[in-house]
């Protein structure tokens, strides 16, 4: 009687890591930075975005802009992007791209004196930035928001 060949397990051991090694390379390819991964595609995950903050955004977005990040940051765009970079996005990476711009006008209560703004800004279905800006003018997001990213 013939005895059964053992068939060496490493070959089925290598194509089990090779799937988990590919696994997490997509995971982390898209989270490693803290931006990738915020889903903002649709008006309402974009709402759900906004309101992971506390606040309330409304049904839907009141303005929609199509606007390029500029490839060579100007003394304005440098002190927007480092407030982006303080909240784990950066711009940087976007240059020369064009991105939608979502406003939506915010509130936390029914009577906050001064309205406010929340701009995201979106590439391919994923937030890629955002602020909040008040509509009271001189404020340097004010002024970001009218027209500069």
């Amino acid at each position: 009687m013939r005895e059964k060949a053992k068939r060496p397990r490493l070959p089925l051991a290598m194509g089990l890591a090779l799937l988990a090694a590919a696994g997490i390379w997509a995971v982390s390819r898209n989270f490693a930075d803290g931006t990738r991964g915020i889903p903002g595609g649709t008006n309402q995950q974009r709402i759900e975005y906004i309101e992971s903050f506390g606040w309330d955004p409304g049904l839907t977005h009141c303005e929609l802009q199509e606007i390029r990040i500029p490839v060579e940051f100007d003394d304005a765009y440098e002190v927007y992007n480092r407030l982006q970079r303080e909240q784990g996005f950066d711009l940087r990476r976007y240059r020369a791209h064009s991105v939608k711009k979502y406003t939506y006008e915010i509130s936390r209560t029914d009577d906050d004196p001064v309205p406010l703004y929340a701009n995201l800004l979106v590439e391919d279905g994923v937030i890629i930035g955002a602020d909040v800006t008040s509509a009271e003018a001189g404020s340097l997001c004010a002024a970001l928001s009218a027209g500069q990213p």
